[in-house]
């Protein structure tokens, strides 16, 4: 890891603002009666600071430090530069930073968890992102793609039944194998004969990454702390936005020839080389330890009230936000491609554009679910994130591009600040179980979803604009819903959310 250097100089009458221990994104331990200071292991792999008198009898405070986050150290270190110039702030959190300390375990295992979501978004994009291409080829209507997307959204049956076992066997066992078959059935879709063909492999393959995706999620909120895990959550999302992102990024190459979008589906088995690097850093959590020496009870977890009333409630959530977001994902390539002329780079542009400040929303959305609350920040995004992109769809020239950008930016706040509680809301044991119940009412609502906009883009409108703008009403309803039936959770144990872990806990 490459070493940082940071100098300051000052006087001797602001010697106060300088020899103290800071507490912010560094947890600083004076050495002695020194003045040089060390630091607890988080995102730095190493820090010091001294303080020095220079000749001239003027201060100087050199900070040393490494950064451990592998790939993005860069980037990482142009934040921590700044919000360590920030004398008077240097004890308070960045934006960009959950509002607490992380150690090194927990930061290694969430940058994992972001790897793998990584590959997995990347295999489940594909099919919205190339559709439109694969129709060309086979010479399908925009009805035959909405049937075939909806059909793909059938992956979460065979998901549910990997994210049950995950609850017996292990949280990671399941990740590390769902994450290698998904790369292995994901790469035999650029051999597929037909797009009957195609969609029978894509539910297998969305199927694997659907599952590991849900249980990174779960993963990751017991391994953080309880201030950190909608930020946690955000950090994947970047993570499985990148892997989307990479698929756009090549989208061109779709469009060279009338097959070459099977070289995207091709490159999917590069993923087998990192999974064993990625199982090293990947362990179960204590909460799942101690719990899963316990008698396995989830018939007794099911008729808890608390725990039917939530899943009820995220159930209906979700079907809500996806009769939406789904439809608005998959069928944006056909939109701008039918609807408004562009071309395949014209449509990697746009999405790489549109897509990428999205990821200011989910940090923003992140740290403001854990500092505001997670209530305050789902209504304002579903509100106006959802408005924003229903304009898009209804708007021509450099508007759409004004609008899905705004949208764009404040609608991925709504998966960190909502997204949380399907993991904060279940008691461990069961965790997996119903987040599996709640993805198939999730993709119940896809389903209608692209199937309404399909069937009403051929027959009615003759065009997705119109008929994606209509779907917006269910985020509208879901607002109003979380406002007045959403418990808010921030800052709370998972133990204290749900008193049947407490009870294992204490025996």
């Amino acid at each position: 890891m490459r070493k940082r250097h940071l100098i300051t100089t000052f006087s001797a009458s602001e010697m106060a603002e300088f020899d103290h221990e800071m507490a912010g994104i560094v947890k600083e331990h004076r050495k002695g009666t020194s003045k040089s200071f060390i630091a607890d292991k988080s995102i730095f792999d190493h820090y010091q600071r001294d303080i020095v008198q220079s000749p001239d009898s003027t201060w100087r405070e050199i900070i040393e430090f490494t950064l451990y986050i592998p790939g993005i150290s860069w980037l990482l270190a142009l934040g921590v530069k700044h919000q360590l110039r920030r004398r008077r702030r240097r004890d308070l959190f960045p934006f960009w930073h959950p509002p607490v300390q992380l150690d090194s375990g927990t930061i290694r295992t969430v940058w994992t968890l972001i790897g793998i979501s990584f590959l997995n978004s990347y295999y489940a994009t594909l099919l919205g992102q190339l559709l439109t291409f694969t129709a060309r080829e086979f010479h399908n209507s925009t009805a035959t793609q909405g049937l075939v997307l909806g059909v793909s959204r059938l992956d979460i049956i065979p998901a549910l039944i990997l994210l049950s076992l995950a609850d017996r066997i292990g949280r990671t066992k399941v990740i590390l194998f769902s994450t290698a078959m998904g790369a292995l059935f994901s790469t035999l879709g650029a051999i597929s004969p037909n797009i009957y063909f195609l969609a029978g492999d894509q539910v297998v393959t969305k199927a694997f990454a659907t599952a590991s995706i849900l249980l990174i999620a779960i993963v990751s909120s017991e391994k953080v702390p309880a201030n950190a895990r909608a930020w946690s959550l955000a950090a994947l999302v970047i993570g499985s936005a990148l892997g989307a992102g990479a698929a756009a990024v090549m989208l061109p190459i779709a469009g060279i020839s009338p097959g070459s979008w099977r070289i995207l589906y091709a490159v999917s088995i590069a993923a087998l080389l990192v999974i064993k690097p990625f199982s090293k850093h990947l362990h179960e959590s204590r909460r799942f330890e101690v719990l899963s020496k316990a008698p396995y009870e989830v018939p007794a977890v099911k008729r808890s009230r608390k725990n039917r009333n939530a899943l009820i409630l995220l159930s209906v959530s979700t079907f809500l936000l996806n009769l939406f977001t789904i439809p608005a994902s998959q069928f944006r390539n056909q939109f701008l491609s039918h609807d408004r002329g562009f071309s395949a780079a014209a449509i990697g542009a746009f999405t790489l554009i549109t897509a990428t400040p999205g990821a200011i929303g989910l940090a923003l959305g992140g740290r403001l679910s854990e500092t505001r609350g997670r209530k305050l920040v789902s209504v304002a995004a579903l509100v106006l994130g959802t408005g924003g992109l229903m304009l898009g769809f209804l708007s021509h020239g450099l508007w759409i591009w004004i609008f899905a950008l705004a949208g764009s930016i404040v609608a991925p706040a709504i998966v960190p600040a909502l997204g949380v509680y399907l993991t904060e809301l279940f008691p461990t044991k069961y965790r997996g179980t119903a987040n599996g119940i709640i993805g198939v009412w999730a993709r119940f609502g896809s389903i209608v979803g692209v199937v309404t906009v399909g069937y009403l883009g051929s027959t009615v409108y003759n065009n997705v604009g119109t008929p994606l703008a209509l779907m917006g009403a269910g985020p509208l309803i879901l607002a109003v819903i979380v406002f007045f039936k959403f418990p808010e959770t921030k800052g709370l144990d998972l133990e204290t959310i749900n008193p049947e872990d407490s009870a294992y806990h204490e025996s």
